[in-house]
């Protein structure tokens, strides 16, 4: 049986030609930067940062920017479209830079495919200097256990390499357990479409009807707020963005 990792770096190499596109523009109405408290020439890692869309967001601040992933792939596109970025293909959990060397170290839609996110967050605190602060960004699950239980296995089926969807509060709970002190929180909802969040070009046609059917099935188990549209479902994504800073 494939490790996790493995089922990761499967996953993300077959869609790596594909992911930039599908999505990019998915944090411009979040005000990332301005959210991060990042100064011009800001030291900035990204912890699970596929093909940079993210990272590409803090451009403006003419720093140096780290993306480190564990997929080949997804760097490879990473570093066509920004030849500046500084790649580094690594576990999360076992960062190879110095400790206190970063401004801003940061994981945006990482932590859902991390079964065991605490490793990777003291890493994260690790390398941030004193005043630094850690960034992360993820879907949300709903407070309710049966609503998160019933969209994780929505989410497992459509991606093998789904590890959780997290509440809100574990978020809160991790970031207080490995050392941060969190500074600011906001919950962003977003109206996405099933056919975009897994278009026929990167996903398997039986999984596609596979999770049609959960959907028509139970969607409104899973809190998503799944409605029929035609031939399509239109859902609600929620994420949250939660900026931490370094303490003693």
């Amino acid at each position: 049986m494939p490790s996790e990792r493995e089922t990761i770096q499967a996953e993300f190499e077959r869609a790596s030609k594909t992911f930039a596109g599908r999505t990019e523009g998915r944090f411009d109405h979040m005000d990332v930067v301005g959210f991060s408290r990042a100064r011009p020439g800001a030291t900035i890692l990204e912890v699970g940062a596929g093909t940079g869309n993210f990272l590409r967001l803090f451009d403006s601040l003419g720093g140096r920017r780290i993306a480190l992933d564990l997929t080949a792939g997804m760097l490879a596109e990473a570093r066509a479209r920004s030849p500046e970025m500084e790649l580094v293909q690594a576990d999360g959990g076992a960062i190879p830079l110095r400790s206190r060397s970063m401004d801003l170290a940061c994981s945006a839609q990482a932590l859902h495919h991390i079964h065991h996110p605490i490793p990777v967050l003291k890493e994260m605190r690790r390398v941030v200097g004193d005043g630094g602060r850690v960034l992360v960004v993820d879907q949300v699950s709903p407070e309710h256990v049966e609503e998160t239980v019933a969209m994780n296995e929505l989410e497992l089926l459509r991606d093998p390499s789904h590890a959780a969807s997290r509440p809100p509060s574990s978020f809160r709970i991790m970031l207080a357990a490995v050392g941060l002190e969190i500074e600011s929180e906001e919950i962003h909802d977003s109206t996405d479409r099933l056919s975009s969040w897994m278009p026929p070009e990167e996903f398997p046609v039986d999984r596609i009807e596979a999770v049609r059917r959960v959907v028509a099935e139970r969607g409104a188990e899973t809190g998503m707020d799944f409605e029929r549209d035609g031939d399509d479902w239109v859902y609600t994504r929620r994420r949250i963005q939660i900026l931490a800073r370094r303490v003693p």
